[in-house]
């Protein structure tokens, strides 16, 4: 196909007026756009395709492309094709923004900053731009862009989306320059224009459930029709735990993939009860536990291990999964892969509340009133005392704030108790090893690891009143908390 000047375009042979193929190619972008914030990605290609056709080297083209690389996890190749649509469309800040995302998967955080500070100035309302450039830089006192949040975050008619991109960057610039006060209502507002319906009664329904039938010997019946394999290493515990960094600590190894977090057992679990012609659970999977005939357990371990097998691009003797919300998928997990291993990351509950609040988490429902996030805490807290008396599988946990104290202790000792040999020198690393971080945490697991994490709700006990009231005050915190450190490995193994 070529592009002619003038008021008429060539595509196979058939001469049409722009404005035509315009229309064509502006509703096969539309149509592919669609798609893309559908997920559908095979309905996204035929889109592409169809645009190609008309425009090959457009950079509405390119771009949509790239973003169809993205979503199939290809950085590589999408780099190069936002690359080369920014080329042609160099103003544009929305391909900016999304170069920057791409190059902060792959860890090139200067890049992505210089060009996220280029598309806020080329777009100066671009609230989602200033969202992405707060969680991967450090804001200094005086810099322009806290009063332009300040500014856009009061702009008339702003949609709650662009309300909630405004709350939480300026809540983080805020955070950065020792402001706590107005941080906190900055983020106030960005967690009130997120707030919706939530699951938390169902989770709390589907952990009662799991309290009252599910017992060690049925877990043991089941895990007897696994799939044996000892690849799996499951990383459980809150969001905002620390289970990226564990995951970097134990993926290091070079027998080890970092598969970040595997979201398989849920859809899992629907399809094993819907083929029992049962109905599931939305938490704990009591029901699917009781009725799991053998063949249906040994299918969903190989099932789950197909989906990793996907996902990887090389090979691997063992894998990490580090979605935190396998904390209530651990029943069902022990039944399908009795061989694999489980670590359980704690925190203190008030900064791990604290943090989960000042992210927009946009797969999660609870993160954004407190009583939720004490709700789900609570529900985490409950089935992992459950599993402890249950679980026919080793639990391994350990403490955030013992793993940044010393990391490479933490880390010979994680690799000893996971059978993992010490000496590394001399193995080839596997492909497809611990690389590039998609979720909140993918800035903070590259940075030296700081003791600022720790205890940083000190800086806002004041405006968490409402979270440490509904844990039942300080004192049975601080409780908790020391029961956190009594069933630490790392400081038992410290103290040995």
């Amino acid at each position: 196909m070529t592009i002619r000047k003038g008021t008429e375009m060539q595509i196979e042979g058939d001469q049409l007026p722009a404005a035509s193929l315009e229309a064509k190619l502006k509703s096969a972008l539309d149509e592919g756009t669609k798609h893309l914030r559908a997920k559908n990605l095979t309905d996204l290609r035929k889109c592409i395709e169809q645009a190609r056709k008309i425009a090959p080297d457009d950079g509405r083209v390119l771009h949509l492309a790239g973003l169809y690389e993205v979503e199939r996890r290809n950085t590589v190749q999408a780099e190069q094709l936002v690359r080369a649509a920014l080329s042609k469309r160099p103003e544009d800040a929305y391909i900016m923004h999304n170069l920057a995302t791409v190059l902060i998967s792959q860890g090139k955080f200067e890049e992505a900053t210089e060009l996220l500070r280029k598309a806020v100035s080329a777009k100066p309302t671009y609230a989602e731009a200033y969202h992405t450039l707060a969680k991967i830089m450090k804001f200094e006192p005086g810099d322009p862009l806290i009063e332009q949040m300040e500014t856009g975050i009061q702009s008339p008619g702003l949609s709650k989306v662009d309300v909630s991109f405004y709350g939480f960057a300026l809540a983080k610039a805020l955070d950065d320059i020792g402001d706590p006060a107005r941080a906190w209502m900055a983020l106030e507002k960005g967690n009130a224009a997120m707030a919706g319906s939530t699951t938390v009664e169902d989770d709390r329904q589907g952990v009662d459930r799991v309290k009252k039938t599910v017992t060690r010997s049925r877990l043991e019946e089941g895990a007897q029709s696994g799939y044996p394999t000892r690849a799996p290493i499951f990383i459980v515990g809150m969001p905002r735990s620390g289970t990226t960094l564990l995951e970097s600590v134990i993926a290091d190894h070079p027998h080890v993939f970092g598969a970040g977090e595997v979201t398989a057992v849920r859809p899992l679990a629907r399809k094993m009860a819907k083929n029992l012609e049962i109905e599931g659970d939305l938490r704990g999977h009591a029901r699917l536990i009781e009725a799991a005939t053998p063949t249906i357990i040994h299918a969903g371990g190989q099932g789950y291990l197909d989906f990793v097998r996907k996902k990887a691009t090389g090979w691997f003797d063992y894998f990490v999964d580090k979605l935190p919300d396998n904390s209530f998928n651990l029943g069902l997990i022990s039944m399908m892969l009795p061989e694999s291993q489980v670590v359980h990351i704690m925190r203190h509950p008030l900064d791990i509340m604290l943090s989960i609040y000042f992210q927009r988490f946009i797969s999660l429902s609870y993160p954004f009133r407190p009583k939720d996030i004490v709700a789900h805490y609570l529900n985490y807290r409950d089935i992992m005392n459950t599993w402890r008396e249950i679980l026919p599988l080793p639990l391994l946990e350990l403490r955030y704030e013992n793993l940044v104290q010393d990391r490479e202790f933490a880390q010979t000792l994680l690799w000893e108790k996971l059978g993992l040999s010490l000496q590394v020198a001399h193995i080839p690393r596997a492909s497809g090893n611990f690389q590039h971080q998609h979720t909140a945490s993918s800035w903070q697991v590259r940075q030296p690891v700081y003791q600022s994490s720790r205890e940083k709700f000190r800086k806002y006990e004041k405006e968490m009143s409402a979270f440490i009231e509904a844990m039942g005050g300080m004192q049975a915190i601080e409780a908790e908390v020391a029961e956190q450190e009594r069933r630490c490995a790392l400081r038992a193994a410290a103290a040995a």
